[in-house]
């Protein structure tokens, strides 16, 4: 008799325990195969999945919804200078917010069968936006996403659609490019010279353009020493030199590649004065389709010059940051 009641008791036991774990764990028995599961159980994205629980965005992608997830691969990670998972805790959440939110779309999108189209927009979490291309290179259709190479395309999930890039994307944070100019201090000479010219407002209209800027060390080499000698200096003769640094249209790096056509290794793009540059386009030996990066000459400039940044974003244009003078 004792032993009955005692086996009742553990059952009673285990019985209240249950219902304890139900109400803690309300979302047991919900949702199942969420973005958040989908990227908890990729071993590839172990970085993001660490960002997205750090910065909170893990419970946004958990909930009912359609988004679509811009998943930055582990090597993308790596590429930005995190050296493991472990360093994005040293991170502030509202910067892992911010980053994570513009890798969020409000909508979800998939890429099969999407147009062959430059360029086309879409708006995320942060309420900014970002860009896509898709291209028909011999059997291959490249897309990108703000210059960087889609990886794996259309996985489902309950909530959305997950797009795995091999980029880290940086937030678009600046309306225009005249802001986006001015946030980076390394190329103040080049602002105040945009400024003195009388171009400067020409960078916050609703046009887009594609900004090769010279950094402060180039425009030092070419004879602009600080800013009273920009200040200084014919507004006509610096028009001169912007205008050969300006092109009309966005296109991030890995545009040039899929612009130019099939077999071909260099662009030809023309900037505001009508004159041209040459863009190169570098590849892996032997590996079709691959894309590394891009270097860039002038008409008379003595040699080819790799650019110091590429692809820095803004509402109406990209900014590739160059070491030396167009000339």
């Amino acid at each position: 008799m004792k032993s009955i009641k005692y086996l009742y008791s553990i059952l009673l036991v285990l019985t209240f325990t249950s219902c304890s774990k139900d109400a803690v764990n309300p979302d047991q028995g919900g949702e199942k195969n969420t973005l958040n599961d989908v990227v908890r159980d990729n071993f590839g994205l172990s970085y993001l999945a660490t960002a997205l629980y750090k910065s909170g965005l893990n419970k946004t992608l958990a909930q009912p919804g359609m988004y679509t997830l811009i998943a930055p691969s582990d090597d993308a990670y790596r590429a930005a200078g995190y050296q493991n998972p472990a360093a994005l805790y040293a991170e502030p959440a509202d910067k892992l917010g911010l980053q994570g939110n513009y890798h969020i779309l409000k909508n979800p999108v998939v890429f099969t069968g999407k147009p062959l189209k430059m360029n086309q927009e879409e708006e995320t979490l942060l309420g900014t936006k970002l860009y896509w291309s898709r291209v028909k290179r011999g059997q291959d259709t490249l897309t990108t996403i703000n210059g960087g190479r889609l990886l794996q395309a259309d996985t489902k999930a309950s909530n959305g659609i997950m797009q795995v890039l091999d980029r880290l994307l940086v937030p678009n944070v600046h309306l225009n490019l005249k802001q986006a100019l001015a946030a980076n201090a390394d190329l103040s000479l080049f602002y105040q010279a945009l400024k003195v010219s009388g171009m400067l407002e020409t960078l916050a209209g609703n046009s887009n353009y594609t900004v090769f800027a010279p950094n402060n060390i180039a425009l030092k080499q070419s004879g602009y020493p600080d800013l009273e000698a920009i200040e200084k200096a014919d507004p006509a003769v610096l028009k001169t030199m912007l205008s050969y640094h300006i092109a009309k249209e966005r296109k991030f790096a890995q545009d040039y590649f899929l612009l130019a056509p099939e077999g071909t290794t260099s662009y030809t793009e023309k900037m505001l004065d009508e004159k041209t540059i040459t863009i190169n386009l570098l590849s892996q030996y032997n590996v079709p389709n691959s894309f590394t990066g891009i270097t860039i000459k002038g008409l008379r400039n003595p040699g080819t010059m790799v650019p110091v940044r590429t692809d820095v974003l803004a509402g109406n244009g990209v900014i590739h940051v160059i070491g030396q003078v167009l000339r």
